[in-house]
Order: structure tokens, then sequence, then C-alpha cells
């Protein structure tokens, strides 16, 4: 097949499209039944990758052995350890041997450049970028099949792939924009369904489910969606991710680790945070519509459980790589404080002129 540039608009979906709100399933897969989404997802990362890097002489074995590792959380190598591999390679190493090369061939195009200084190099960085493919696609949360994946990349790196470039992507648009959206719609409105027969749930005329935990000073509850209110709060998908918080010791595992490594200043020696979290201000009015009305069910002092379906969350955009499109979404939130919106008071009318006597 002729060699032929997959678009990376997919492979960006693979890389932001959030957590589809179940649990995740990675299998071998039937090697006799094609898995369309697993090998068009892997037909587009590797024929991506060899477009933009073609260039690199990768063990493409080895590559695909990693991926597979990477996908089933099995990789021989931390995420961490592969990132900085990966990042050192690509900032310093490769300009370097790129000019190298362009400086060999000058003097001899047909000398055979050796891009790796050693086979232990070139399967360190074939590992570490391997590793990371499948870490990636394994945290999108997709329903894989990892034959199929993994053939689907090796295919579409030997330009041979067993579907036209033209059936790959339009598969993955298709998905996308069209069939992942509708199936988390139709999860999102059963799990809203659910939650809404539980025990000491209400529901709204708008569809919000909540579960007062405690009403607060009611007296002091907002008014206002101009008002502003201070909170402490706990974001999770459908089956309890954690994707936010405004607690650093309510995040997930991995998103304190996340945190030590990217701000290190935060924490002592022992990766203790420094200083306690600090609530949440915002007014209402710049929150999504479940909040702005959550928020004003409750008092200050006051907890509340919070389902939110997806029109009145991200809705069909979603937001970032944890929230899909369609997703319903949980929140836990302690209302702390109200502050209600400045009122524009209007001038007193001017005094009549004392009549002339």
């Amino acid at each position: 097949m002729k060699k032929v540039c997959l678009s990376v608009v997919a492979l960006a979906c693979a890389a932001l499209v959030c957590s589809c709100g179940s649990k995740q399933t990675i299998v071998e897969g039937n090697k006799g039944k094609l898995d369309s989404l697993s090998y068009c997802l892997g037909a587009n990362v590797g024929g991506s990758i060899k477009y933009q890097l073609g260039d690199i002489p990768f063990d493409v074995e080895v590559v695909k052995g990693a991926i597979k590792d990477g996908l089933v959380n099995k990789s021989k190598v931390s995420h961490d350890d592969a990132i900085a591999t990966l990042r050192d390679f690509f900032t310093t190493t490769l300009p370097e041997r790129r000019a190298a090369k362009v400086e060999a061939e000058k003097s001899d195009s047909t000398a055979v450049f050796q891009f790796f200084l050693n086979d232990e190099e070139c399967e360190s960085v074939s590992y570490a970028f391997g590793s990371d493919i499948g870490n990636n696609v394994r945290e999108s949360n997709f329903p894989i099949q990892y034959y199929w994946l993994i053939k689907g990349f090796g295919d579409a790196w030997e330009d041979s792939t067993e579907l036209s470039i033209e059936h790959i992507m339009g598969y993955l648009q298709t998905y996308f924009t069209v069939t992942r959206p509708a199936e988390a719609a139709e999860r999102s409105a059963k799990w809203i369904e659910k939650k809404a027969k539980s025990f000491g749930a209400k529901q709204t005329e708008s569809g919000l489910v909540y579960k007062v935990v405690k009403a607060g000073d009611m007296e002091k509850a907002a008014m206002s969606d101009e008002d502003v209110v201070k909170v402490h709060y706990v974001g999770k998908l459908q089956d309890g991710t954690v994707f936010d918080a405004s607690r650093f010791e309510d995040r997930s595992k991995e998103q304190q680790e996340m945190m030590r490594a990217q701000r290190p200043q935060m924490f002592d020696e022992k990766g203790n945070l420094l200083e306690e979290s600090q609530p949440i201000e915002f007014p209402l009015n710049r929150v999504i519509k479940g909040w702005t009305e959550g928020m004003k069910l409750i008092g200050p002092g006051g907890k509340i459980k919070l389902y939110i379906p997806a029109e009145l969350a991200y809705g069909r955009r979603g937001a970032g790589r944890d929230i899909g499109p369609n997703e319903a979404l949980e929140f836990e939130v302690e209302l702390l404080e109200v502050t209600p919106a400045a009122i524009e008071v209007a001038p007193a009318e001017a005094p009549a002129e004392t009549p002339a006597q």
C-alpha cells in the first residue's frame, strides 16, 4: 500500500478523550475476528508516527512488545522513566544525530549512517516509546483488544494495512463524533435514572439529582447566580474515579504523584504537603449549570451530593482528558461560605429647590 500520511486527529482523540465512565476492558481479542476500533486506533498511531519519525530506525518488534506491556500495565520501566528517556532522546539526542547524518551524507551519500550508538540504546528508546503509547491508550479507557491494536500499528508501519486509509479515518471519525458520544449519552441517562431512585435522592425540574447531607444555614444560602461561594469538593466519574478535588488527600494516587513531580516546592522531603489545601472560590455564573443550581440548595456549613446530567455539566464537548462527551458526573460539595453579589443602589433623588419666599 502506498505510504500515506494518516491524520493525527484520531491520535489526538486517543490522548485527550476522557474516561468512558465505566471500567475499561483490555483483552487479547479474537485473532480470527477483526476488532475495528482497536485495529484502526493502532493503524492511526503507527501510520502517524511512521510519517513523522520514519527516519528513526526503531526496533519495531520491541516497540510492539512494549505497547502490549503498557496496555496491560506490566511495563518493565515506570511511566516517568519512559518519559525521561524519550524527553532526553527527542530534545537532545535526536537533533544531534540528525545533524550528524546530514554531515555524513555530504561526504558520502551512499554510506549507511549508524543512527543509534548501539543495540542497547536502540532497544531502550524503542521500549520507552512503545510503553508510553500503550500507557496513553490504556489511560484513555478505550475497550481495547491488544492483538488488533498492535497488529494495526505494525501493519501501518509496514504500509500494508488490511483496511484502506480512507476506511480507517472514516471509522475513527464516526466513532469519536457519533458512536462514542451516543453510547455515553445512553449510559449517562441510565446512571442518572438509577441515582434518582436511590434512597434520599431528589430531582429538580432541570434533571439535577441531589442528596442533601447537611442543609447548613439556609438563611444565608445563595440566591443569585452572581453570588460567590467558597467550597471544598470532590468530582467523580460514574465508576467512582476521582478526576478532580480541592483537597490534595482526596485526589487519586496518580494525581498526587503527578503533583509531587510537577510542583516539588509544595512538599517536604517525605512528600507531605507543606500547606493545607485551600478551598475554591467562584461566582455561580462561572461554573456548569448543575453547580449553579445545586449550590442554592444548601447554606453555608452544608454538604450535598450532586449527580449532574451531561446537559447540565460539560455536554457534548466534554472537558479535557478526563471528561468525555455526554458524561454525567458526581460531585460531593462542602459549602463553606456564601458572599452575596454586590447590589448597585440607585442614587437618591436630588431634593427640590427651596421655593422662593
